[in-house]
């Protein structure tokens, strides 16, 4: 998983491929792959820029219109000039070094342990 405040190395691929400045990023996390609990929203201003991260958490934040509207007002605020998202559910919710110790697997999300495993 990635640490906090980088992207996950799915996306990085696509965010370099862009030219678009602002580049807005939608990342759905979860549990397994089915269930999406955070959705973090990423403004990229440049190349190799660090981005700017905001966070919803819930039952179903990918659904909730009011996570949405705040998505919108967030890109909006930041003059959001194309956006790429994740296909679906990339990763455990869960911070690596901050809700578990760092390199070990989250003991929460062990969906994510078995899939790294097999592949």
């Amino acid at each position: 998983m990635a640490k906090p405040g980088q992207l996950p190395e799915q996306i990085l691929a696509a965010v370099a491929r862009r030219n678009r400045y602002p580049l807005g990023v939608l990342i759905y996390y979860g549990p397994d792959d089915q269930t999406c609990t955070r959705v973090t929203a990423a403004v990229i201003n440049a190349p190799n820029a660090r981005p700017d991260f905001r966070h919803w958490y819930g039952d179903q934040p990918a659904s909730d219109p009011q996570v949405i509207a705040e998505i919108g007002d967030f890109f909006r605020l930041h003059g959001v000039r194309a956006a790429l998202m994740t296909e679906g559910i990339v990763d455990c919710p869960h911070d690596e070094g901050i809700d578990y110790p760092e390199g070990e697997p989250c003991p929460y999300c062990p969906f994510w342990s078995e899939q790294r495993k097999a592949s």
